[in-house]
């Protein structure tokens, strides 16, 4: 039984590290002023510009999701 433990604690240190550097993000940054590709995209539509309407979406609903946070509080 020990046997079986010890195996399964060094497969899971050994998987982990690699599981971890699967997701983190590759060391250059995206450059906002390249225009976009994809299906979605319009001709002249930049990759910050989808980061600015974002941001901008965000601040209109943010008195939305903390009124129904409020909301659901209460209940």
């Amino acid at each position: 039984m020990k046997v079986l433990r010890t195996i399964s604690i060094a497969a899971t240190l050994a998987v982990g590290p690699a599981v971890y550097a699967a997701d983190t993000p590759s060391g250059s940054r995206m450059k906002m002023d390249e225009p976009m590709h994809g299906e979605m995209k319009k001709k002249t539509m930049k990759k910050g510009d989808v980061r600015k309407a974002a941001e901008k979406k965000d601040r209109e609903m943010k008195p939305m999701l903390e009124k129904e946070q409020a909301a659901g509080t209460k209940k």
